[in-house]
């Protein structure tokens, strides 16, 4: 697994906040955001016609997850396979920061996904037993099918 040499680009993420016009932020301000009152918990308020799926909290950000929910899975039916790169693109979107990179896969059982993308949320968009953490990163996967399957990995300040 090269999770490892995914988390060794966390410096450079942030680094890159600082760097250079790709990451300059968009010119219209986003309605949501992840903190106070435009925060997760939020969001279905800020428009509830368009956020109804954000008031269940079961498919859609914000979710809590128990940790007796979570269900293990067996090492040797999952890989995950992220390539080393020389070159990637960082793009600043105003409420994250998002990286293309398409070469990638998860095989799940018999099923393989494609990674289509990663980005970062800080702090967490979702909470594992109602908490929150300093940041969390999706890794959004997609098969021919179109079948989104989104990855998360949560860092923690320990």
């Amino acid at each position: 697994m090269r999770l490892t040499s995914l988390l060794s680009l966390i410096p450079a993420v942030a680094a890159s906040c600082y760097h250079n016009t790709p990451l300059a932020r968009r010119a219209s301000v986003p309605s949501y955001g992840y903190t106070a009152t435009r925060g997760p918990l939020n969001w279905y308020g800020l428009d509830p016609s368009a956020n109804v799926a954000c008031a269940t909290g079961t498919h859609q950000s914000p979710i809590v997850i128990g940790s007796s929910e979570i269900s293990k899975v067996n090492n040797s039916t999952v890989t995950l396979y992220i390539p080393t790169v020389s070159d990637l693109e960082f793009e600043n979107l105003g409420t994250t920061i998002e990286v293309p990179l398409t070469n990638g896969t998860l095989v799940v059982g018999n099923h393989t996904f494609t990674l289509a993308q990663f980005h970062f949320h800080t702090p967490s968009e979702h909470r594992i037993d109602e908490e929150y953490f300093p940041m969390e990163a999706h890794f959004v996967f997609s098969d021919e099918g179109t079948r989104i399957n989104p990855s998360c990995a949560y860092f923690c300040s320990c």
